[in-house]
C-alpha cells in the first residue's frame, strides 16, 4: 500500500508541474519522443547485433574414418551416412545407398547406429544389423556399409584442447547491463509519459505494474548470472516488447494493466520451466504424447463450451476468466512437429505429425478461427520441408490447401465477408472497413516520433490494442519504433536459420524454425491485416498485443530459441555438459 501512495503522490506531482508549467512541459515532452527512440534503438541494436554476430564454435566429436584413408569430422550430434550430396557424412560409392545410416551422439563416448533400410545392408563388428533397429556402438568398432569398411576415432588430446582454446576466443554474448539500465529508463520516461498523456485516468496500479516489471527484469538476469550464462539478449527484446505491451494496454484499458503483468510472470516462469524440460532431448521427446492428448482435449471443449467473440468461437470463459487454448495448443503444434533425425526417416512418425495437423486445422475451420488457422498451416508447410527436404510435397500440401480454403470461404460467410471489403476498405469506410481506415489514418498521424503515450485517439476503435496494434504503437509511439519492433521478430527468426548449422540435434534447430514461423507469420497478418494489404484475420502481434493467453505464449515459445542457442554458457535451455565433448 506504501508503493502505491508513493505513486499516486508521484502521479500529483508532475501534474501539478504540468498545470504550472505548460510550455514547459510539452518541450520536455517533445524531447522525451526523441529519447524513446533513440534508447529503443539502442537498445534493439546492442541486443540485435550481439545475438546474430556471436556464433558457437563447431564442437569435433570424433572422427568417421574410412578404409581408404577419408577422415570425415563429426560435427553434429545427428548425421545421415550416404551416397547422397544432402548427406552429413558422404561416402562417393555405388554400393551405398543414398541415405544409409544415422549415426547419432549417445552419453559415455557411444554412438548409436541406425540403418535406413539400405540396398546393401549394414555390419557392424561383423553382425549383420536389422534395418530400423537402434545399436550402440564405440570408437574402434567396425562398420561395413556395402562392403565398404570403417570406424568412428575420438578427437585427439591435443585437437581437444585447441578445441578448447579456440572456444574460450569466441566472441562473448554482450554483457546485459547497459540494456538494462536503458530499458529501465524508457520504462520510467514510460511512466512519465503516460502520467502527462492521461492525467487522473491513469490508474497507480498500471504504473506499478512497470515498475515490478523492472524489477523481475533485473532479478531475472542477476539471477541467472550468477548462475553462470551469459546470452540475455532474447530476453531483452522480449522485455522491451512488453514494456510497449503494458504501455499500450495503459493507454486503452488501465485496469486490465495488472492482468497483463500476471500474464507476462506466468509466461516468463513458463519459459524457464520450458528452457530446463528442454535440457533433456529423450524426456523431451516422451512427452508428446502426452502434449498431443492436451491439445486434442482443449480443442474440443473449445469446440463444445466455446465463446464466440469477433465472430470467432475460440474463446473457453472459466470462472470470469478467459483464454483462448488454441494458443496453448502452439506450443504443443510445434514440440509435437519437431524430430530428432531418426524420427525423420520414420514414416509412422511423419503420419502422427500429418494427423494431428490435420485435427488443429479442422478444429480451427469449425471455429471460424481463419488467422490462427493460417498461422498453424504455414508453420505446418516449414517443419514438413525441413523433416522431409521435399519441395515437391510442399507444393502438393499447398495446393490442396487451397481447395480447402475455397470450401472454407464457401462454408463460413464470416470468413468470406472479409474477404470482400480486401483491398477497398475505403469504399466501406463507415462499415466493414471502419477498424482499417481508422487505423491507416490515426497511425499515420502519429508520425515517426508519435504523440505520446496515452495522446493517440485509435484507442477508442475496437480490437485497438490488439488486431490493430500495430497502429497503435505508431501512432502514439511513432513509426520507427513500430519497425523496430517489427525488426525484434526478424530477428528471432534470423538466429533461428543460423542455429541449423550449429543445432545439437534437429528437434531443436526444427522447433526454433517453427516457433519463428509462428512469429513471423502472425505478425506479417497483424500488420498486414490492419493496413489492408491482407485481409483482418483478427490474430494478435507477439508481445504487443494486449491479451493473457497470447503474451503468455509468447513468452513460452522463447524458450525454443533459447534451446537452439549454442553459444558457450549463453542459453539457460543447454546444460554444461554439452559444451564439452
Amino acid at each position: 500500500m506504501q508503493e502505491v501512495a508513493q505513486i499516486e503522490s508521484l502521479v500529483e506531482k508532475i501534474l501539478t508541474f504540468s498545470e504550472n508549467y505548460p510550455e514547459l512541459a510539452k518541450e520536455i515532452t517533445t524531447v522525451s519522443r526523441w529519447l524513446f527512440v533513440l534508447l529503443a534503438a539502442y537498445i534493439l541494436l546492442i541486443a540485435i547485433v550481439s545475438l546474430l554476430s556471436t556464433r558457437a564454435t563447431p564442437e569435433i566429436w570424433g572422427y568417421f574414418m574410412v578404409e581408404d584413408g577419408t577422415n570425415f569430422p563429426i560435427t553434429h550430434w545427428e548425421n545421415v551416412i550416404g551416397r547422397s550430396r544432402s548427406a552429413d557424412l558422404i561416402l562417393p560409392v555405388g554400393t551405398v545407398s543414398n541415405n544409409q545410416a544415422i549415426l547419432s551422439r549417445h552419453a559415455e563416448g557411444k554412438w548409436l547406429f541406425k540403418d535406413l533400410g539400405s540396398r546393401n545392408g549394414t555390419a557392424v563388428n561383423g553382425y549383420q544389423i536389422t534395418s530400423g533397429k537402434k545399436y550402440l556402438i564405440g570408437y574402434g568398432d567396425e562398420i561395413v556399409m556395402g562392403g565398404l569398411h570403417t570406424t568412428i576415432a575420438p578427437p585427439s588430446l591435443e585437437e581437444s584442447r585447441n578445441n578448447e582454446v579456440m572456444r574460450r576466443m569466441d566472441k562473448e554474448p554482450v554483457a546485459p547491463w547497459k540494456i538494462l539500465l536503458a530499458i529501465t529508463l524508457f520504462q520510467l520516461m514510460t511512466i512519465i509519459q503516460l502520467i502527462l498523456g492521461m492525467g487522473d485516468d491513469i490508474s497507480a496500479g498500471a504504473l506499478m505494474s512497470i515498475v515490478i516489471l523492472s524489477i523481475v527484469m533485473w532479478a531475472y538476469v542477476m539471477i541467472f548470472k550468477a548462475l553462470g550464462r551469459k546470452g540475455f539478449e532474447m530476453e531483452m527484446i522480449a522485455f522491451f516488447m512488453s514494456t510497449i505491451n503494458l504501455a499500450v494496454t495503459a493507454s486503452s484499458d488501465p485496469e486490465g494493466v495488472v492482468k497483463q503483468l500476471v500474464a507476462i510472470l506466468i509466461g516468463l516462469g513458463l519459459m524457464i520451466f520450458m528452457c530446463i524440460y528442454l535440457r533433456d532431448l529423450d524426456r523431451t521427446r516422451k512427452l508428446r504424447p502426452v502434449l498431443i492428448g492436451l491439445s486434442v482435449v482443449l480443442l474440443l471443449v473449445n469446440l463444445l463450451f466455446g465463446t464466440t467473440k469477433y465472430g470467432s468461437t475460440n474463446w473457453l470463459s472459466i470462472g470470469g476468466f478467459s483464454f483462448q487454448p488454441s494458443e496453448l495448443v502452439k506450443l504443443a503444434f510445434i514440440c509435437v512437429g519437431a524430430g530428432t533425425l531418426e524420427e525423420l526417416y520414420d514414416k509412422r512418425n511423419t503420419i502422427m505429425y500429418a494427423a494431428f495437423s490435420l485435427f488443429c486445422l479442422g478444429c480451427l475451420a469449425i471455429m471460424g478461427d481463419f488467422g490462427t488457422a493460417l498461422i498453424f498451416f504455414t508453420t505446418y508447410i516449414i517443419v514438413s520441408f525441413l523433416r522431409s527436404g521435399d519441395f515437391s510435397r510442399m507444393v502438393l500440401t499447398l495446393a490442396g490447401a487451397g481447395i480447402m480454403g475455397l470450401m472454407v470461404l464457401r462454408f463460413k460467410p464470416y470468413i468470406a465477408s472479409r474477404f470482400a471489403v480486401w483491398g477497398h476498405v475505403w469504399e466501406f469506410a463507415d462499415d466493414q472497413g471502419y477498424q482499417q481506415t481508422r487505423t491507416m489514418s490515426f497511425g499515420a498521424g502519429g508520425g515517426l516520433l508519435g504523440l505520446g503515450a496515452g495522446n493517440g485517439s485509435l484507442k477508442y476503435v475496437g480490437a485497438s490494442n490488439t488486431d490493430l496494434v500495430f497502429g497503435f504503437v505508431m501512432e502514439e509511439w511513432g513509426f520507427i519504433i513500430a519497425v523496430l519492433l517489427v525488426l525484434c521478430l526478424i530477428t528471432l527468426t534470423i538466429f533461428a536459420v543460423m542455429s541449423i548449422v550449429a543445432g545439437r540435434s534437429t528437434f531443436y534447430t526444427i522447433c526454433a524454425c517453427g516457433a519463428a514461423t509462428m512469429f513471423l507469420v502472425q505478425t506479417i497478418l497483424n500488420i498486414f491485416g490492419a493496413v489492408d494489404l491482407f485481409p483482418l484475420t483478427g490474430v494478435t502481434f507477439p508481445f504487443v498485443s494486449t491479451g493473457g493467453t497470447s503474451m503468455m505464449t509468447s513468452w513460452a515459445m522463447l524458450a525454443y530459441f533459447k534451446a537452439a542457442d549454442m553459444r558457450r554458457k549463453a542459453s539457460l535451455a543447454v546444460g554444461r555438459e554439452v559444451y564439452h565433448a
